[in-house]
């Protein structure tokens, strides 16, 4: 299955923005607005999203652990004359990312939903509070 997508790549979308995150934003075959990505495609992103409520940074780490896992599953490790190749080590690699983006995934949330507010009353329209009995006589 090829790993179709829009191209060039759109960042103001939220698939753009994972596919930014991956560094899988140099399309091949570009041809009518589509191109073939090295990792997703535009379809499996956006199941990722779906799957993680539309957080990018969720998705991303979702996706890098998948190609984790791809690397340790068929790289393994090897060496053929000078070149050494160590799928777990790059395995290893990709799950670290996939954690510093859950934590900033985790530490966005956290503070997206806490605002302090000045709660007062003001029914006269003079910019101060009013006087209640039950509130701070």
């Amino acid at each position: 299955m090829a790993n179709t997508g829009v191209a060039p790549t759109n960042f103001s979308t939220d698939v753009g923005q994972v596919r930014a995150l991956l560094g899988d934003t140099d399309p091949t075959d570009v041809s009518g607005g589509e191109g073939t990505y090295m990792y997703f495609s535009d379809d499996e992103i956006g199941a990722f999203l779906t799957m993680y409520g539309d957080n990018v940074k969720l998705a991303a780490a979702r996706c890098l652990e998948t190609i984790a896992g791809s690397q340790a599953l068929l790289l393994k490790s090897w060496s053929s004359d000078d070149l050494t190749v160590n799928g777990d080590r790059i395995a290893e690699s990709l799950r670290k990312l996939a954690a510093q983006l859950r934590e900033e995934a985790l530490q966005d949330e956290s503070s997206e939903y806490f605002n302090m507010i000045a709660m007062f009353i003001d029914d006269d329209d003079d910019g101060q509070a009013d006087k209640y009995p039950w509130w701070n006589n």
